[in-house]
């Protein structure tokens, strides 16, 4: 299902569930004024989305209520609503600070194929490292049923090609982006 296909993206939002709640119970009930002011503005935020998109649903009850792509017909604000909610988002994540908390960079990633087996991320970073190129993040993704994962390096923009290029010298399957 639908489960199933949703991925790392996915594991990544919601990390913070899988952890310890009696920590998160103190966090948050230590700090009771400012996380109650956030969660209502979260709520008036999803409010005036749902109102927004609502009126893009087709029949509640009929199977088109759940088909993707089912809506034949744009509604009126439903778009804007969106528009509004990820582009506020995208604001509010700019604002995050960067590396060792200075000013946030942009990085180019670099996607490598990076087979299931013991010792092949050690290798993988030890390549890069003989590359001389810095890695700036790092994640790996691994896809339902395969037997390898995307590893999704981030290096700094002038360094991607030569990255690439150093990977692919040494039998690394550079993935395109």
């Amino acid at each position: 299902g639908a489960l199933a296909l949703s991925g790392q993206g996915l594991r990544d939002v919601t990390r913070i569930a899988a952890s310890d709640p009696r920590l998160w119970s103190a966090i948050i009930v230590g700090n009771a004024g400012p996380v109650v002011d956030l969660l209502r503005r979260i709520s008036d935020d999803l409010s005036a989305l749902i109102t927004g998109i609502e009126a893009a649903v087709c029949d509640p009850d009929g199977s088109e209520h759940t088909a993707p792509g089912a809506a034949r017909v744009v509604a009126p604000g439903a778009v804007g609503a969106v528009t509004d909610v990820m582009t506020r988002g995208n604001l509010g994540r700019a604002r995050i600070p960067g590396k060792h908390g200075g000013a946030p960079r942009r990085y180019t990633e670099v996607q490598v194929l990076v087979p299931d087996a013991a010792g092949e991320l050690g290798r993988l970073f030890s390549d890069v490292g003989a590359a001389g190129v810095n890695i700036e993040d790092f994640s790996l993704e691994h896809s339902a049923g395969q037997s390898a994962g995307i590893a999704l390096i981030s290096v700094l923009p002038a360094a991607a090609l030569r990255l690439e290029e150093a990977l692919d010298a040494r039998g690394w399957r550079v993935v395109a982006g």
